[in-house]
């Protein structure tokens, strides 16, 4: 069996904490973590963990006291979000939504987003966009059909779930289709200036909705040119 110096045992659970620290904060950066979940304030209390364990062999007061404090903000961030999760209740239709658009988004997130808009039932004939014209908002279609018209002419369609005025929602351009209720539907709307304020408080949520808005129109795009390659 190896004998393991005890001095090198401490020097690898240092290394190991300041190696969970880094890789914390670089997925943080680099967007692969989020810093109201689980798993950076995990991350970050195990990386505590292990390097005052490591104290233990070389004792430094301030380095101790440092990461007392990390372990204690830690777990003062776990039982935030553990009070919130249990807290935040999302009914059946909002639950669909996110899960959807957005599953990795938090209750606490997700939340914030859908008070910031509100959701409306509308009859057959209903216009939800008109082309040339601020929309002024993003839609989410949760239940029935919209007919999208240009120029006079039907060029596709919306069924749920999907995003109307996904590429102008940020910048309040015109919209570049006519979008007409086909039946009674339901949806989901925030205004284009509570989507800024909401994004500009947490610019994790405005990374969230980018990469879904990017996808949910690239899929739009890919669905037109096959219509147009089949000729329907």
């Amino acid at each position: 069996m190896l004998d393991y110096p005890e001095g090198l045992i401490h020097d690898v659970l240092g290394m190991t904490g300041v190696a969970l620290f880094i890789g914390a904060y670089a997925g943080l950066q680099l967007g692969f973590l989020r810093g109201n979940n689980y798993p950076y304030t995990l991350i970050n209390l195990l990386g505590a963990t292990l390097v005052l364990t490591s104290l233990s062999q070389n004792f430094n007061l301030s380095s101790v006291i440092n990461q007392v404090l990390w372990i204690l903000i830690s777990l003062a961030g776990l039982a935030r979000l553990l009070i919130l999760r249990y807290l935040v209740r999302l009914n059946d239709e909002e639950q669909a939504f996110i899960q959807a658009k957005f599953p990795g988004m938090t209750a606490p997130m997700a939340r914030r987003l859908l008070k910031a808009g509100r959701w409306e039932s509308a009859e057959a004939g209903t216009t939800l966009a008109t082309q040339g014209e601020r929309i002024g908002a993003l839609i989410y279609l949760s239940q029935g059909h919209a007919e999208v018209w240009s120029g006079g002419r039907l060029v596709g369609h919306c069924r749920p779930p999907s995003f109307i005025g996904e590429m102008t929602c940020f910048s309040g351009e015109a919209a570049t289709a006519t979008v007409t209720l086909a039946e009674p539907s339901r949806y989901f709307i925030i205004t284009t200036e509570a989507l800024l304020r909401l994004c500009r408080r947490d610019p994790e949520l405005r990374m969230m909705l980018d990469n879904t808005l990017y996808l949910d129109t690239r899929m739009k795009l890919v669905a037109a040119n096959e219509r147009l390659q089949s000729g329907v």
